[in-house]
């Protein structure tokens, strides 16, 4: 009901004044109040307990790093890129927001059609990535391979065929003729009608099919052709060939084969040949590449414009020519760039990618001092002198450049005859997994564009991709969308002026690179592009057993094959120039053409070097020779071929060859390294054909070359231009078994010089004799052609042998053998018999060839090289080798002397440095390799032995000695021709403590090698034992020496840590 004003007022003051007691929560009484402050009071305990830990744990962790502030700040920075830099420029790539600006992602069909953006990206699968097979995958197989059976289209005959319709015409085309009357209009009035009676009648009509004609319904069907395809498998052609065949066969003696090839009809005349062509224009290289590395995590190697003004020093980069690498390394690069740009240059070199051949890399950077290598680069670059090069940029520049560049990066692959793009991998750094061998992709990376394709990939598809992937690229570049352009982003590289760069244009510059590759052969700039693409360079394999092995830390070699030793291998010497087999200098027989070369000598020009000048020699001075200087000779020669007849007996006929020259540089042991130089270097100025060069060693010419002189080659003692000219007794030992081989070489005049198993030549011109000594054990095949060479040798008169020209008279020749020399004789070289190495009194059979094997291991594996005398022949060779075959060699070395009756096992000396200081190889791991591959030379002696004389028993004693360089005793020095002791190499073995004319035997010194047990005071004292590894000295300890010295036993050891191990041998002097 209503109520009044009075009312509602009163009612409104009521609720202000009491009302509010109404909504106003009671307080707590006197024990609620008690729990709630214990509650409180708890909790507050608990919160201040926490909270002291918590602050005591501020406390300590400040503690803790309050060191920093007591010490100086790091220098690490100083040494990385930012540091280098004296200033910090401001980095000109334009400013990039933080979303990612692709390429937009667009459908490609063709010039003539028109691109379209998918409505809804197609989400290709995942794929992974396969090892290459030689089988072809089933997806590849369908459509790929067409039939080899033929087909033609076969008419059938109509049965209404043109016979037909001319015998029965058409009833349309018939005229028919009858009577005609003539009715006009009036004549209807004429007409009469009639009424019928009317009559109604029921008639049931009969309705029938009507007929139609056959052959009209036969020729209106349309599902009916009068055509059929046949197929042609030539079954019947190719049974009835082979029933020829085998009829023809039945009264041949031709193979099947051989009967079909000559049955069979080709048609050549629809053979399309293919015509020979330069290389692809789609190559994936350019004859001149200037690649920049750059980069901090994922480092790109990108091609850009090969100009100067692309080079900054903030980044390294890569010339590539066709015969040249360069390297250029920028100054503030960080380490990351510059090992990945090595690695590009390196694989470059090793594999000649890129269409580039050099054995070289040529590395250059602002800070050269040797200018030539980086004004070459430059001068590549288009510069003429070296310019100054851009600055470096911002040190964020490489992180920038790589996030930007990777989001230009555009993939397509084929589908529905268009290029689709790869929406996993565009805009981001591609992946090996990619890639499948039935697949084709264009890659689009700016200044580079690429056509992948598998190698099971379809023949069309192929095409297709590449006119696709052609017309993209004749229309230019658009990257609107992205931040950079990869094709001009090297000039807004470093510090430079602000500009701004097209990123559209309608044609990609000529340096860029289209290019086609296929799978298993891209090349390391396509490589460089993926993020994980296998360097199987680097990968850590198993090494194979090549005969070396470690055992307890220590070298353990294996002894060489003995078996193949024993075998002779070597064949007859040939002098092989280019293509050309000279032989022995007159004739070769091939045997794999049956031909027969021979070679007639036109002319023999030489030339005696002087210091920077030459001096031809007069003809009568051609063949002598003085082991101080260095020779030039000229062979010309006329080859002439000859082949066999049918009965296999030599050819009458002879086909004359062309002239060919061949200059010969000959070394004596005793010239200098500036004739030598010299010596090279004028044989390329007298020659003027280009002529093939021979360089040739005093004591090792080959056979070809000997044979110039047809056993008149004379080599004298010190220099042309300083012997004294006064007649005086020389004495020349004779060297060759072939006669228009044989060479004589001057040896000092005393009786160490004779040899019991060669000839010597006495000459004595003021005596006005000759007097040739044959050795005791000298075949009669030496004395003769030691006579025959030497009267040509008179006959000549040279004057090197102080022969007058004039003088009528001639020498007298005398020939004494060992053991009935003269008086003068011997009172001309001396009466000590004891000073050569006499085989007067010994009865053995000296009728064989001594043989040398080299062992090393230099190669992974040890082995033996036979060493082979270069004039060698199927005659007896008393002294086959020199002694600079043995001390030429790479040192310390190892060879074996076989000398049929004994062995020798020469070991050389570790070379001298000039500071006089012992390396690490002969302290450390080269000592122990020493003593190993010593140890196997030495069980491969004994086992060498073993074979040679298989008759022998067990306990009968092997003669097999050790010698040491320098130190040689009178037996050994005797098995050369001649000999020189090496003063130098001498007192370094005596300074080792070896022992001069020692000889030791094998078995002695190996059974202390392979010793394995030694007391504990030889163990410590310094020097260790022969064959001792320095680096395991415990091994050698016996059971009670080691318990007593380290305090436990082997098996306790072996279980310590080796740091452990390390350390207790160190304080137990075991170190």
């Amino acid at each position: 009901m209503p109520r009044t004003i009075a009312d509602l007022r009163a009612k409104l003051q009521e609720n202000g004044e009491t009302g509010w007691l109404k909504r106003v929560q009671a307080n707590n009484n006197s024990c609620d109040e008690l729990k709630l402050l214990k509650e409180k009071n708890r909790y507050n305990d608990e919160l201040s307990e926490k909270s002291f830990l918590a602050s005591r744990k501020d406390q300590l962790d400040a503690a803790s790093t309050q060191w920093k502030h007591r010490v100086e700040k790091s220098d690490a920075e100083k040494f990385s890129v930012a540091g280098k830099m004296d200033k910090i420029p401001t980095i000109n790539i334009p400013s990039v927001e933080k979303e990612k600006k692709t390429p937009q992602a667009k459908r490609y069909k063709g010039k003539n059609d028109a691109s379209s953006t998918p409505s809804s990206p197609e989400k290709n699968t995942m794929f992974n990535l396969c090892r290459s097979t030689s089988e072809l995958t089933p997806g590849a197989l369908k459509g790929d391979k067409e039939s080899d059976t033929k087909s033609r289209v076969v008419s059938v005959v109509k049965p209404d065929d043109f016979t037909f319709t001319a015998f029965f015409e058409s009833v349309e085309r018939a005229n028919v003729q009858g009577d005609q009357l003539d009715i006009k209009p009036e004549d209807f009035d004429a007409i009469e009608r009639q009424s019928l009676l009317i009559y109604k009648k029921n008639v049931q009509i009969r309705r029938r099919k009507p007929t139609r004609n056959p052959i009209k319904a036969l020729a209106e069907r349309t599902d009916i052709t009068n055509e059929y395809t046949e197929v042609i498998t030539g079954v019947a052609e190719r049974e009835k060939k082979r029933l020829n065949i085998e009829k023809l066969a039945q009264n041949s003696n031709k193979a099947l084969e051989a009967l079909a090839g000559l049955a069979s009809k080709e048609d050549f005349t629809s053979v399309a040949l293919k015509k020979g062509s330069v290389l692809s224009s789609y190559s994936p290289w350019k004859s001149l590449m200037l690649l920049q590395v750059k980069g901090r995590r994922h480092v790109q190697t990108r091609l850009v414009e090969p100009v100067a003004s692309s080079v900054n020093e903030g980044d390294c980069y890569v010339l590539v020519t066709s015969s040249a690498v360069y390297t250029y390394i920028g100054l503030y690069s960080n380490v990351i760039e510059q090992s990945r740009a090595a690695d590009v240059a390196s694989h470059i070199q090793k594999t000649n990618d890129l269409g580039c051949k050099t054995s070289k890399i040529m590395n250059v950077s602002s800070k050269d001092i040797v200018k030539r290598n980086l004004e070459a680069f430059w001068k590549h670059l288009g510069a003429e002198t070296v310019p100054e090069t851009i600055n470096a940029g911002h040190p964020s520049e490489d992180e920038t450049f790589e996030s930007n560049i990777l989001q230009t990066n555009m993939i397509y692959t084929i589908e529905d005859r268009e290029l689709v793009p790869m929406d996993a991998y565009w805009g981001t750094i591609p992946k090996i997994e990619m890639l499948t061998e039935t697949n084709v992709i264009v890659f689009d990376f700016g200044s580079e564009m690429y056509i992948w394709s598998g190698k099971n990939a379809s023949p069309e598809k192929k095409n297709l991709a590449m006119k696709l992937a052609k017309d993209m690229w004749d229309e230019g570049f658009d990257y609107s969308d992205c931040s950079i352009n990869p094709l001009n982003i090297a000039h807004v590289l470093g510090e430079r002026d602000s500009k701004e760069l097209p990123l559209k244009g309608d044609k990609r510059p000529s340096w860029a690179m289209f290019a086609k590759i296929t799978q298993h052969r891209e090349t390391v700039l396509f490589k460089e592009k993926f993020l994980d693409w296998p360097d199987f360079s680097r990968v850590i394999r198993v090494r194979g057993e090549d005969g070396i092995k470690r055992g307890k830390g220590s070298i353990e070699i294996k002894p060489c094959n003995a078996e193949e030793m024993v075998k002779n291998k070597t064949n007859l010497p040939d002098l092989q120039i280019g293509n050309t087999h000279l032989g022995r200098g007159d004739e070769y027989f091939d045997e794999e053409t049956r031909r027969l070369f021979q070679y007639d000598t036109i002319q023999i020009k030489a030339w005696r070097i002087q210091e920077n000048s030459h001096e031809e020699l007069k003809e009568r001075s051609i063949g002598q020779f003085y082991d101080g200087d260095s020779y030039i000779y000229s062979w010309k020669f006329r080859q002439t071929v000859k082949g066999r007849e049918l009965n296999g007996k030599p050819s009458k006929h002879a086909q004359v060859g062309r002239d060919m020259t061949i200059f010969f540089c000959w070394h004596g042991n005793k010239s200098s390294v500036n004739e030598k130089c010299t010596a090279a270097f004028l044989t390329v100025e007298l020659d003027k054909q280009n002529a093939p060069q021979v360089r040739v060693v005093q004591g090792s010419e080959p056979a070809a070359f000997l044979r110039l002189f047809k056993g008149t080659m004379v080599i004298h003692k010190g220099k042309r231009n300083e012997v004294d000219k006064e007649p005086k007794s020389r004495l020349f030992v004779v060297r060759g078994e072939v006669e228009e081989e044989i060479y004589f070489m001057e040896v000092p005049v005393e009786m160490a010089s004779l040899r019991s198993r060669s000839s010597l030549v006495l000459l004595d011109v003021q005596g006005g004799q000759v007097i040739i000594w044959h050795g005791s054990k000298s075949s009669e095949l030496k004395r003769k052609v030691t006579k025959s060479s030497l009267e040509r040798i008179l006959e000549k008169k040279s004057s090197e042998l102080l022969l007058d020209d004039d003088d009528e008279s001639s020498l007298k020749i005398v020939e004494i053998v060992e053991g009935s020399e003269s008086e003068d004789f011997l009172d001309t070289i001396g009466n000590d018999r004891k000073s050569y190495s006499s085989l007067l009194d010994s009865d053995k059979d000296f009728d064989y060839t001594p043989r040398l094997f080299k062992m090393s291991s230099i190669t992974g594996s040890f082995a033996a090289t036979e060493v082979p005398c270069p004039h060698r022949s199927e005659h007896i060779t008393p002294y086959p080798f020199v002694q600079s075959d043995l001390y030429q060699s790479s040192q310390p070395a190892l060879f074996l002397f076989d000398n049929h009756h004994e062995l020798w096992l020469w070991q050389g000396w570790w070379p001298e440095k000039e500071d006089c200081e012992l390396t690490a190889d002969q302290t450390g791991s080269g000592a122990v390799r020493l003593q190993a591959e010593r140890r196997a030379a030495m069980q491969t002696a004994m086992n060498y032995w073993k074979k040679i004389h298989a008759d022998q028993d067990d306990h009968e004693p092997i003669e097999a000695y050790l010698v040491w360089a320098g130190l040689e005793p009178l037996e050994f020095r005797n098995l050369f021709a001649t000999w020189e002791v090496r003063q130098d190499v001498r007192e370094l073995n005596l300074r080792d403590g070896k022992k001069e004319d020692d000889k030791i035997p094998l078995r002695t010194e190996l059974a202390l090698l392979t010793r394995t047990t030694y007391p504990l005071a030889e163990i410590l004292q310094r020097p260790l034992p022969e064959g001792v590894d320095p680096t395991q000295l415990e091994i050698y300890l016996s059971d009670d020496d080691f318990k007593e010295l380290l305090l436990m036993t082997k098996d306790e050891f072996e279980q310590l840590p080796s740091w452990k191990k390390t350390a207790l041998k160190k304080d137990k002097g075991l170190f």
